[in-house]
């Protein structure tokens, strides 16, 4: 009985005119940790929010690239087609410009691949 007393006695004391016990510290201690993680969770919704505006400005430009780079590409192939001679026929021209396309397609392809497989590795 007299252990339960000197606990009691002990687990409270006074600072200012607030009695601090060990209970209102714990509630205090839990307040704090819950401010903390509530935080915590506030700075992860802004940081997601900046990285997906972040993600969708760069798929925007990715996209306006490729289509203007489809339109050089087309021109290119175009001039192509007008810089063979007069003696050979359209349709040989457009094989060996179609020819071009699957070889450079290929590549880039296999080496766009290569670089994701490389990636997953890491």
């Amino acid at each position: 009985m007299a252990t339960t007393v000197a606990l009691r006695d002990r687990s409270s004391f006074e600072l200012g005119v607030q009695g601090l016990t060990l209970e209102s510290a714990i509630d205090h201690l839990v307040g704090a940790a819950q401010g903390v993680v509530e935080n915590e969770i506030q700075l992860a919704k802004l940081e997601a929010q900046v990285a997906a505006g972040r993600i969708l400005r760069g798929a925007a430009l990715i996209i306006v690239g490729a289509i203007l780079l489809g339109g050089a590409a087309v021109a290119l192939a175009i001039a192509g087609y007008y810089a063979f001679p007069p003696e050979v026929t359209p349709v040989v021209r457009l094989a060996i410009i179609a020819g071009v396309c699957v070889v450079l397609g290929g590549a880039f392809a296999a080496f766009g691949a290569h670089r994701i497989g490389r990636h997953e590795r890491d």
